[in-house]
């Protein structure tokens, strides 16, 4: 009787703990970019459990509440965009949010902040919801603001309450506000992050002062475009060695350059998003500039601007051969440019900097990560499931990222046929 009794209890509990460790979620047959370096696992089986993948293997284990065969796919981690300007209203908001999904982005790190985005946080990022992940900055400093210490101790210590990420610097009035600035931000371990810290009298902040503050990422290569040779060097120095990140912003300059005539400013990927009025509005407002400038002038501008874009290339290689760590960001925040589409965007430009297709992608999934110490950004056993799934190999093409054929973000799986329809009723919205 008793040797019944055990083997009843082992058989229970095998059955317990087999039943506890069974997947959600089962992705087989699949060629896997983890990220970790720049190879592929080819025909694997990926299993995840609570939003976190709990096993990987070449073989394909037994049930999963789902599975998928992703025979011939790919998988890598989704992507971020990590300089992004929120519109003023909620509807604007959930476009935006539904356009980066579309585009397997699935991470924004807002460089514009507002006070009322902390209560868009609490809903779009809902512990059911398959929206992005957004990290949070308050309104930016800048120059013209004339804040007491108390004032700046209050400012921080909201955005510390509301659980915010960063506090955004544009510019800032004079050197001692920004010393006073930055040992607050200490004192409430609060990053600053922004631009390269200019005053209202349009010097910059002390070197040394700069570099020994709470600064994290200086963005648009801020303090090394534009500067000599020494400074460049001197400072790209001074970034490994405080690791602080760099996001460039890419797209901002060449797409501001003027180089793209109307039409083909028509056609830039995404544009289908924007309504008829609105395209109207950007091409009018672009031939009246160009027409006021005159031809001659228009034409110098331009090759002045690809001109300094060239020396971005330039300066972008120099920070990866010296191990800066950089993030990926088109700052679409101005006309003919579209949220998730420019992402795309961007990296085709960082391809001008000689960086391999692994440097590239690292920038918006493995440093994304890193940069806010989150558990995320590789595709291996213990970490957060968040991936994109693809038909082609990204690391030989980048162009697969332009037809995606699934995400996996938060316990969500949105195929492509839920893709495709969050793409038509987008269009459906913004066409009205």
């Amino acid at each position: 009787m008793q040797k019944i009794v055990i083997l009843i209890t082992l058989i229970l509990s095998n059955y317990f703990i087999s039943h506890a460790q069974e997947p959600d979620f089962l992705i087989k047959n699949v060629s896997i970019i983890s990220m970790k370096d720049n190879t592929v696992l080819k025909n694997q089986m990926v299993a995840i459990k609570d939003g976190q993948i709990i096993e990987i293997a070449d073989k394909t284990r037994g049930r999963a509440k789902q599975t998928i065969d992703a025979k011939g796919k790919f998988i890598m981690p989704s992507l971020s965009d990590a300089h992004v300007h929120f519109p003023s209203t909620e509807k604007e908001m959930e476009i935006i949010l539904k356009l980066n999904l579309i585009n397997g982005v699935t991470k924004l790190r807002s460089m514009r902040g507002d006070w009322n985005h902390y209560s868009w946080r609490q809903k779009y990022n809902s512990i059911d919801s398959y929206y992005p992940k957004l990290y949070l900055s308050p309104p930016p400093i800048s120059r013209g603001q004339d804040l007491t210490l108390v004032e700046m101790e209050s400012f921080v210590k909201a955005s510390k309450e509301r659980n915010l990420d960063l506090i955004k610097i544009l510019s800032i009035k004079n050197q001692s506000m920004f010393k006073q600035l930055d040992s607050i931000c200490k004192i409430y371990k609060m990053s600053l992050a922004g631009h390269y810290p200019r005053l209202a009298s349009g010097n910059e902040v002390n070197e040394d002062v700069i570099f020994n503050s709470s600064y994290t990422s200086f963005e648009h290569l801020g303090g090394l475009a534009g500067e000599n040779t020494e400074t460049i060097q001197r400072r790209i120095s001074l970034l490994k060695k405080k690791s602080i990140t760099i996001c460039p912003t890419l797209s901002w300059y060449s797409v501001g350059s003027g180089r793209y005539t109307t039409e083909e400013s028509r056609k830039m990927p995404g544009m289908e998003f924007v309504s008829k009025a609105k395209m109207e509005e950007w091409i009018e407002g672009t031939e009246k500039y160009r027409e006021k400038m005159g031809v001659t002038a228009y034409k110098e501008e331009v090759v002045n601007e690809l001109k300094a874009l060239d020396q971005k290339y330039k300066i972008i290689k120099q920070l990866n051969e010296a191990g800066v760590p950089m993030l990926l960001s088109p700052d679409a925040s101005s006309k003919y440019m579209i949220a998730g589409f420019s992402v795309l965007g961007e990296m085709n430009l960082l391809k001008n900097t000689e960086l391999s297709n692994y440097e590239i992608l690292k920038m918006a999934t493995v440093n994304f990560a890193t940069f806010f110490k989150e558990n995320f950004g590789t595709i291996e056993v213990g970490k957060n499931a968040d991936f994109i799934l693809l038909d082609g190999n990204p690391l030989e093409d980048l162009k697969t990222l332009e037809n995606l054929q699934g995400v996996y973000y938060n316990q969500h799986f949105l195929d492509k046929n839920a893709l495709n329809t969050m793409r038509n009723d987008i269009l459906k919205t913004v066409q009205k």
